[in-house]
């Protein structure tokens, strides 16, 4: 057993739907087939998912997609929330097309806490985003800053804004945010196929720029990250980060569950899931699961899974195919079952 009776986190998405078509999503919004999406799970399965999560001890459930506020039935789902006892939710949103009456209605609903994706200033939004909302996105995530306990802007970095990063952080200091996690482009969605991985010293730049800022400013004045795990052999980490990678340092403590049901360690390198909430409680699932988790953990050595992380070169020149990585890329195509 990993020692935990429950895990600390969990990841659900809600949905693959999402009213934006960004050139990195991980989730290949506007690919997902129809035999896939059919399959997703209800707003009921889904509450249950999250009451079952509650009722075992978990510390967060982030609720994720796509983008979580397209489902239809999210705001019903959202009522669950103020019947848990003991995990926090988190919403992660892109917030390009939230209105006053629905920003209202998150907060209302108990969520306390809240991701904002934004991947650039207004220019290099429109870039990645391929909609002119860089405004719209601003003044949500202002409304919502100062009406939630924990608001944090996400910014994926990727080939195309890596020169644009630091601006986008002044422009966030100055507006009065306070939290900002890098998230370095992954090989899986159109992250991959697009080419926008950077290149392993374009990624140590990166992490040396962010080094340099933490040193010149303090973090309650603006707490930067950058979510970058394994990336410099044998670094140690913080025992305590609030960050989106947090499964991958502590690899048997926190779960992904699908938008069709399916429980995974880590949508990067479990080879197939631990269960299906449609077959079985997330409970049962957790503990039925730990021997796989335990082999998996055994199958991958520490610098095995920074190959899996950082292996920047493979896959860059254009005869190359892509390494199609997380389970819903080889659902898509690969083929792999969906329950």
């Amino acid at each position: 057993m990993s020692g935990f009776s429950a895990p600390v986190r969990a990841s659900v998405d809600v949905t693959y739907a999402c009213d934006l078509r960004c050139i990195h999503c991980r989730t290949n919004t506007g690919e997902i087939p129809l035999h896939i999406r059919r399959a997703m799970l209800s707003i009921e399965q889904l509450k249950q998912v999250m009451i079952d999560l509650d009722r075992m001890g978990a510390f967060e459930i982030t609720l994720t997609g796509g983008e979580p506020t397209m489902r239809k039935g999210f705001w019903q789902l959202i009522d669950v929330v103020k019947d848990l006892r003991h995990s926090t939710v988190t919403l992660i949103t892109n917030a390009a097309n939230l209105d006053r009456r629905q920003l209202d209605r998150i907060v209302d609903s108990g969520i306390t806490s809240i991701r904002v994706s934004m991947d650039g200033t207004r220019e290099t939004f429109k870039a990645v985003r391929l909609v002119d909302s860089f405004d719209a996105v601003v003044d949500n995530a202002r409304y919502l800053r100062d009406r939630v306990d924990s608001l944090k802007v996400l910014t994926t970095v990727m080939k195309t804004n890596q020169d644009n990063v630091f601006e986008l952080v002044e422009y966030l200091r100055s507006d009065g945010f306070r939290r900002q996690d890098l998230i370095v482009v992954r090989a899986h969605g159109r992250g991959g196929r697009n080419r926008l991985l950077l290149t392993e010293q374009e990624t140590l730049d990166m992490h040396r720029k962010v080094q340099e800022f933490k040193k010149s400013v303090a973090p309650t004045e603006f707490d930067l990250n950058l979510n970058a795990p394994y990336l410099v052999p044998g670094e140690a980490y913080e025992p305590v980060q609030d960050i989106v990678m947090f499964p991958y340092l502590v690899r048997d403590s926190s779960i992904a569950v699908s938008a069709t049901g399916d429980v995974t360690m880590s949508r990067l390198y479990s080879p197939h899931p631990l269960g299906n909430v449609k077959d079985a409680s997330v409970a049962h699932i957790w503990s039925s699961g730990q021997q796989q988790l335990q082999e998996e953990q055994a199958a991958f050595s520490e610098e095995e899974l920074r190959h899996i992380f950082w292996n920047f070169a493979e896959g860059e020149s254009e005869a190359a195919q892509p390494v199609f990585t997380s389970l819903l890329d080889r659902q898509i195509f690969e083929g792999y079952e969906v329950r």
